[in-house]
C-alpha cells in the first residue's frame, strides 16, 4: 500500500490542524474561565531556553505552509502570525486549515520524486526529493512544534487529553 503526499497532507488539515483548534478553543475557555490573560499562556515556555508557545504555534503553522507550498509549486502565504489572542489564532489557523484543504492533490503527488533545495539555515541548503523532504523535514518539524504547543497549554493548566490532541474530542 502507498500513502500519497496528498493524503499525508489532507491528514494533517483534517486531523492535526483540527486537533490544533480544538486545544486552542479550550485554552480559550479555560483562560476566560481562570481568568487567565491569554498573554500569559502565549508566554508559557518548557524551558527558559525554549521559545514560548506563541513562537511554538508559528513555527508549527509556519512548517505545514511552507511545506505545502513548496511541495504544491506555491508561493509562501503570508506567515506572520502575531494575533494576541485566541479568537485570532483560532481564525488564522482555520484559514490555514481551508488552504490547505484546497491544494491540488496532483501537483502534491507529482513532486514526490521532484528534487528541492530545501533551505536549512543562512545560506544552506540541502537537496531533497518531494518524498524525502514531506518525511524527514515537514512531518517531524510539524509534529515537534504541534506537541510542545499542546504541552506547554498542558503544563498551564488547560485541560486536554489525547483525544483533543488527536482531533476526535
Amino acid at each position: 500500500m502507498s500513502i500519497s503526499i496528498s493524503d499525508v497532507m489532507n491528514g494533517l488539515a483534517t486531523q492535526q490542524v483540527h486537533g490544533l483548534i480544538l486545544v486552542l478553543k479550550k485554552a480559550k475557555e479555560y483562560a476566560e474561565e481562570s481568568n487567565t490573560d491569554a498573554a500569559t499562556l502565549l508566554a508559557a515556555r518548557l524551558h527558559p531556553d525554549m521559545h514560548p508557545l506563541s513562537w511554538q504555534l508559528k513555527a508549527t503553522m509556519e512548517t505545514l505552509t511552507r511545506g505545502s507550498a513548496r511541495l504544491n509549486h506555491a508561493e509562501v502565504i503570508d506567515l506572520t502570525l502575531d494575533e494576541a489572542d485566541f479568537d485570532g489564532l483560532i481564525a488564522r489557523i482555520e484559514g490555514l486549515q481551508q488552504e490547505l484543504l484546497v491544494l491540488d492533490s496532483a501537483l502534491l503527488d507529482q513532486s514526490e520524486a521532484e528534487s528541492f533545495d530545501v533551505p536549512i539555515g543562512p545560506g544552506a541548503t540541502m537537496p531533497m526529493t518531494g518524498k524525502e523532504y514531506l518525511l524527514k523535514f515537514v512531518l517531524p518539524n510539524f509534529y515537534f512544534h504541534l506537541t510542545t504547543s499542546y504541552d506547554l497549554l498542558r503544563m498551564s493548566g488547560v485541560a486536554v487529553g489525547k483525544r483533543d490532541y488527536m482531533g476526535v474530542s
